[in-house]
């Protein structure tokens, strides 16, 4: 009588490992692409919202432009992605050599869509603030009403 052996590594178990490695490897790797996307959009949008208000404070200040100019110009700036419900202010200074300043404040979900809500980080109810203060080299035009 021959006796048989077995051998405990069958060639047909090895796709059953592949499968359990890509089942538990899977979950980290995409939430490590999401962050990555999402990391990028957001700071993309801070570097665009943080240029609009710079933006806005160097017209203000240096060619004393009024508040509508200046809103206009930033909302212009950031794109409609991004001006959909953001707040724009503006506090231009009273004379020369006083500090004028545009604030903004965008609200994360235009920016990024919320891929990582899962993880208990959301974005809802956040949002990205810039606030750029400027030496103003001449005085802010005042509106004039509309009588002409």
């Amino acid at each position: 009588m021959k006796m048989q052996i077995i051998n405990a590594r069958r060639p047909d178990r090895k796709g059953a490992i592949l499968s359990m490695e890509l089942v538990l490897i899977l979950p980290i790797f995409l939430l490590l692409v999401f962050s990555i996307v999402e990391f990028s959009m957001l700071m993309s949008a801070h570097t665009r919202v943080a240029n609009a208000a710079q933006s806005g404070s160097r017209m203000m200040c240096i060619s004393g432009a009024n508040e509508s100019e200046v809103k206009e110009r930033v909302t212009s700036l950031l794109g409609a992605s991004l001006a959909k419900d953001s707040l724009i202010q503006v506090y231009p200074a009273n004379y020369a050599g006083e500090i004028g300043r545009v604030a903004i404040r965008v609200p994360m979900r235009n920016a990024s869509p919320d891929l990582l809500w899962m993880t208990g980080f959301s974005l809802q109810d956040r949002s990205i603030d810039a606030d750029a203060p400027m030496v103003m080299e001449r005085t802010a035009s005042k509106e004039l009403p509309d009588q002409y």
